[in-house]
Order: C-alpha cells, then structure tokens, then sequence
C-alpha cells in the first residue's frame, strides 16, 4: 500500500509592503532610509505606512502629513495603489515558477502549494531560499516560510524575518513564540487577549477549549487552533498574471530624455524579470507618460495654439518576441526621440504585453541574416532619419507588398518580419517576356487625338508620333470612398523615336483629366 504523500506549502510575505512597493521601483536603500507612505486627499494626508527606521523616529500609523514633517530626515511618498499591485503581482509571478498551485492571500503575501515539488527543486530548506532569491531578483525583501499547512506557513512568515520550515508535527513549538497580533483578529477580539493576559501563540494554545468557545464563539476556537497549527484546508487558486505592467509618480517632473531613459530602463529590467520567471518574452510594449501642464498653460491655449495634453502615449510592435532588456531601451529612445512629449513627464506607465519566446534554428545552406531585435534598432534609426510614412500616408522604411486591388501601382510597405517558412519559387517557361518599367511619379503628358484615338504624344519637352495603339482598357475602383475612387483609361502605344520605337503604356486620369506616361516597355 502506498504512503500518503506529506503536504508542503510556502508563503511568500513582505514586510511593510505599501513601503517596499514604492522604494523597489525607486531603487532606493530598503534599510538605510526611513520612509513614510502618506494617503489620503491632499489637504488631510495621512501616514498609511513606514518602514522600521521610520517607526525608530517616532512615526505613527494615522499621524498627519504636518506631524511627520516635523521629524527630519524622512522620505515622504504618495501611495500609489497601481505600485502595490504590481509589486503582488511580482510576487504571484515568483510562486507560479515553482509551481501552478497559487493563492493570492491577502496584499503582500501569497501561498504556493509545493506538494511534491522536492523531486524537482530540493528539499525544503533549498525551496525556501530559492523562493527567496527570486523574490529578491523582482527588489522585494521577504520572509519566506514552508511548513505542512498552509496558515502555520502564512503565520510563521509573518512573524519570522528570513527564511523558515517548519516539520511536520512541530507547528505549536515552533510558533509558540510568535505574538497573537500575527493572527490579525478584529480589534475588539485582541482587546480582550490582552485583558486576559494572552500575548503569544502558546499561550492561545494552551486555554481550555469549552470555556474559550463559550466566551469567545467559534472565532476564539478557530483561532486556537491556527496557533496550534491544526488548521487543513485547501488554497484558492489565483488566475495567472496575463498583464504585466509598472507605474511610478516621479518627485520632481522631468524635461530631458536621459534621465527619462534611466527610469524607463529600471522599469523595463523588473518587468523583465517577471517575465523570465514565467518563461516568457515580449514583442509589444506600451509607454503611457503622465505630463504636468499648469493651469496657466491650459489658458493662454488658443484655437491656433491647442491645448497641451495631459499624457503621451507611444506602442512599439517588435516582429519577434526578445526578453533584452537594451534593446526595449533603445527603441524606446529612438521613438521619445522622434516624437517626444510637449511636457514634462510626472508619471510613466509601461506594459509589456507577454509572448511565448522564439526558437529557431537557420538552414544549413542559407546565408546568415542579422538579428531580428538588432535589425529593428537599425529600422528605427532610419525611420528617425527619414521619417514614418509620405504624403500618401504609406511607410518609408520596410518591404513593399502589392494591395488585393485593382488599382495600378496599388502597394503598402510593411514592417519586416522574418520568414517562417522557405518561399518556394515557380518555375517559368523559357519563352520572351517584355518588363514594364515604371515611372515613379508618372510622367504627365500632352496627347493629340485622332478619333478619340491618341496619335501623338508629347512629354519630357519632345513629341513623339504614335505608329500602333491598342486600348482603351477602362478601370476603376474604391467607388464607394470618395477620397480613394480611381477611375482612368489605358493605352499601350508604339511611337517613333527618331530612327528606332519605343513602347509607352499611358493612361487618361478621369478624376484629374490629365494625361499620363505611366512607363515604357524594355
């Protein structure tokens, strides 16, 4: 008979989260710096958190933004709830590169279940500090703890800093340390702990159950047991991270590119960072930049000067997903460069949208081709140089691909992409072919007509007298567009050039009425 496979959960948990969540994208020290998390309206600010130098000051959950400012050498910030959720999503990402099994517990800490992950990745002790090391990769300082139930490991991570496991069978002496405000019961129900002399998990554990159940219900009962380590139950599974973005509110406004670049570059290397945990790249990134325009700009805005706007939005779209983090950098730059914003920037928002990374491995006989990602770089150097698009609204820089049309001379150019599959060439027949060479604009001309019929054509400053004709082909299209409708007649022409032929293709313009070369034949 086979053994009942022993259970084993983790828990990831960050201390003073609101805190860690702003400083890991500011970079700053986590230990040297006191900061305070401030939340609130503007006029009656708030402490909402602080780190443990902060608290060694004298500050105060609920003390006013006026109170703090009193004690010196303190860093103030603004919550920012898009921060916290992204650092939480950090952490989901950590768990789900160990296993598929996730609860998102509560903000700041998240339950993995690692049943049977020891065959993978080790025993116990070497999960924990594995956990812990990616969480330290995403700029998060955790506690991380394992034991055989999933609230002891939540408890336990909780109350001890580092990395902890707890055997199975040993939940009540391991904890029995840790204080009854680790449990986090409703303020009245700690009150009345404390007014009965209970301060830690042990001595929770230790009261008889039928007078704690008749003077504190259910809940009292419920809470001996987690600190006994008695409670079973199953975790709710959290839905995988699909969106991966990060947000950070600047101090002071910023005018030029690079130091723009230098946050933009940290906020790419922690998205980065989740994405290579999940095993995944990127090839669509999204920079959203928040500006800040005073009031006195928004009202000397004119009908010729329109008003600035509040944000600027860039999208890049890479033919194959990368997970280089420089090259995300550059092509950010390169476009901020071309199209920058009319403000300063207060606030930057950047999402990458995930892909499965790309493997592929190039024919043995086929030259060499350059890097997709590097090749974009220098895309977007040239686009820099010569623009996007002409006048016509089509791209300057790519391969151009013939439209599903009618219309002559009906192309697009589109971005490169690389070639999946090997483009296979028809065989043609020996016989002679005759080109068209076109001219690129048309050539306008003069055409004399002779029964409707052209039998002289004059351009390029000579005329030319037409021997053989054959046309009119009549073509249009796009009818139902008023701005794209073609409508034209055309001719093929044999005209004699002073001892030789030439053969011209020309064409009636109907919407211009004006008469064109389009090309002549070799």
């Amino acid at each position: 008979m086979k053994s009942k496979k022993s259970q084993l959960y983790g828990c990831i948990y960050i201390p003073d989260f609101p805190v860690q969540a702003i400083l890991r994208t500011f970079g700053k020290g986590r230990k040297e710096v006191p900061v305070v998390v401030l939340d609130g309206p503007d006029s009656r600010e708030k402490v909402f958190a602080c780190n443990s130098m902060a608290r060694s000051a004298g500050i105060i959950t609920g003390m006013t933004k006026s109170q703090a400012e009193v004690i010196s050498n303190l860093v103030l910030q603004k919550r920012l709830v898009e921060q916290e959720e992204a650092a939480h999503s950090a952490l989901i990402d950590c768990c789900y590169s160990v296993s598929p099994s996730v609860e998102s517990t509560c903000p700041g800490a998240v339950l993995v279940d690692l049943t049977g992950g020891m065959r993978l990745h080790g025993e116990p002790l070497k999960i924990a500090r594995s956990l812990a090391a990616r969480a330290t990769q995403c700029n998060l300082e955790v506690h991380v703890a394992l034991a055989a139930n999933p609230d002891s490991a939540l408890y336990a991570a909780r109350g001890f800093a580092g990395v902890t496991v707890i055997s199975a069978g040993q939940e009540a002496n391991r904890m029995a340390q840790l204080p009854v405000d680790v449990l986090q019961p409703e303020p009245e129900l700690l009150d009345t702990l404390h007014n009965w002399g209970i301060r830690d998990f042990q001595s929770l554990a230790a009261l008889p159950a039928v007078p704690l159940i008749q003077r504190l219900g259910k809940r009292g009962v419920h809470l001996q047991q987690l600190a006994r380590g008695e409670v079973q139950r199953t975790l709710t599974l959290a839905e995988p991270i699909t969106r991966f973005h990060e947000t950070i509110k600047l101090e002071e406004p910023l005018e030029l590119l690079e130091p723009l670049a230098f946050v933009i570059n940290r906020l790419l290397e922690q998205l980065m960072g989740r994405l290579v945990l999940r095993s995944l790249a990127t090839d669509h990134v999204e920079i959203n930049l928040g500006l800040e325009v005073h009031a006195d700009r928004r009202l000397k805005s004119t009908k010729t000067m329109p008003a600035t706007p509040s944000f600027h939005q860039r999208a890049l779209k890479l033919p194959v997903p990368t997970h280089d983090v420089k090259i995300l950098l550059k092509l950010l730059q390169l476009d901020l460069t071309e199209h920058p914003p009319q403000a300063p920037v207060r606030k930057i928002t950047l999402e990458l949208f995930p892909a499965q990374s790309r493997f592929a491995q190039a024919a043995f006989f086929e030259p060499r081709a350059p890097e997709p990602a590097k090749l974009e770089v220098t895309l977007a150097r040239l686009r820099a140089i010569v623009g996007e698009q002409d006048e016509f609204g089509r791209g300057l820089v790519g391969f151009p691909s013939i439209k599903d049309s009618h219309k002559p001379n009906g192309f697009e150019v589109l971005p490169f992409r690389p070639e999946t599959k090997r483009r296979e060439y028809r065989k043609h027949s020996n016989g002679p072919r005759m080109a068209l060479r076109m001219f690129r604009p048309p050539l306008r001309a003069k055409v004399e007509l002779t029964s409707n019929v052209p039998a002289a054509i004059i351009f390029q400053g000579t005329r030319k007298e037409v021997v053989n004709v054959s046309g009119p082909w009549r073509k249009n299209g796009a009818w139902w567009n008023i701005t794209e409708e073609w409508a034209r007649d055309e001719w093929d022409v044999e005209v004699r050039v002073q001892s030789d032929k030439g053969l011209y293709r020309l064409f009636r313009d109907h919407r211009l009425g004006q008469w064109f070369v389009e090309g002549m034949y070799d």
